[in-house]
């Protein structure tokens, strides 16, 4: 019995093993690109479309299409994938616009400082903003409504423990009388790592749905692939550290302009930082006040939304995700780009 249990684990070792050398072998016979780029990074497909680099256990079709090759990830090969098609590609953005249709348009209103020149939100100037609220009540983190069971979040924002509700229809971290929901489950993104922060994203399901009225609402989703120009105003908002270097118990708002990744990039390079930027992300920076401090997110704003507005309505570009520092004219601050995900968070919140 037991020489037999030795010739199986023996014959599935060796199968593994031929099975991963002949991977390998595969992507090595493979065209590599002029410039090596990592995973998540924009590449040339060989009909002249745009994919992005994924590895190849995400991306059968193009292993069988032999698409170029983009590096390594340890032993796994990492090429150049096709996006979604645009069936595909419509058909997600269709879902997205339908759940659109039904929020409301709202009297956008731009303002300065998250940091900085500190300026407050309205209540139901932002309805679709919920504070998550955690046994240590220092413990801050943002969070954006989407349909009447789900937020969106920054999945970082469960590292030091889980929260247990989350606050709406506020903009008041110790308002009594905001609607309280508890949460029922957290669905981080599976690919999420705290080393690279790279995928800081995760949806919060609720254990009861969400009474909609005029000061709680869903957000709309950012549906466009293309970055942003860079002179597009966009909003953040957030309970975080303020220009006293204290958490604010009123939501506060600023006005913030995408920068070019590969512009952050470059900053971050110079510094020494050892981040590295990937197309699932994007950058923002406001501008600066009186002292030199530019509009920027901090520390507790975590999770919160980065907001567009599209004929009326506010639509999620982006998911507060990190910095170096806050309010710094040299480093812009870091977002999670909601668009790169939209397969996966309608199979979570509207397939199911």
């Amino acid at each position: 019995m037991t020489q037999r249990v030795w010739l199986l684990l023996s014959l599935l070792v060796t199968f593994t093993v031929m099975c991963r050398m002949s991977t390998l072998a595969m992507t090595t016979n493979f065209e590599r690109l002029d410039v090596e780029r990592y995973e998540g990074d924009p590449c040339p497909l060989k009909n002249n479309e745009t994919g992005v680099c994924r590895k190849s256990a995400q991306c059968r079709q193009s292993v069988r299409n032999r698409e170029r090759h983009c590096e390594f990830e340890g032993n796994e090969p990492v090429i150049c994938c096709a996006q979604p098609s645009n069936m595909t590609y419509v058909a997600y953005t269709r879902v997205v616009q339908q759940a659109c249709e039904s929020v409301r348009g709202i009297d956008v209103k731009f303002a300065f400082h998250v940091v900085g020149n500190a300026v407050e939100a309205q209540v139901g100037e932002f309805p679709f903003v919920g504070l998550l609220r955690y046994e240590n009540e220092r413990t801050r983190c943002g969070a954006s409504i989407i349909s009447e069971r789900f937020l969106l979040t920054a999945a970082h924002c469960f590292k030091e423990g889980a929260p247990k509700a989350v606050l709406l229809g506020t903009n008041d971290a110790t308002d009594s009388g905001a609607d309280r929901y508890e949460i029922a489950r957290v669905l981080r993104h599976d690919r999420y790592s705290r080393e690279t922060r790279q995928n800081d994203i995760a949806l919060i399901e609720l254990k009861t749905p969400i009474r909609m009225n005029s000061h709680i609402q869903p957000v709309c989703l950012h549906t466009d692939l293309i970055d942003l120009p860079t002179t597009t105003n966009m909003t953040v908002m957030g309970w975080g550290i303020d220009n006293t270097d204290e958490s604010s118990n009123l939501l506060l708002k600023g006005a913030v302009n995408p920068i070019l990744r590969s512009a952050c990039q470059s900053r971050f390079d110079a510094a020494e930082t050892k981040i590295t930027l990937t197309a699932n992300q994007m950058c923002a920076l406001g501008g600066k006040d009186a002292s030199d401090t530019a509009t920027d997110t901090c520390s507790g704003d975590s999770g919160g939304p980065l907001v567009v507005n599209h004929g009326g309505k506010y639509h999620l570009a982006g998911i507060v995700s990190f910095g170096v520092g806050c309010g710094s004219e040299s480093f812009a601050g870091i977002y999670t780009r909601v668009s790169n995900y939209l397969d996966w968070i309608i199979e979570q919140v509207w397939q199911k």
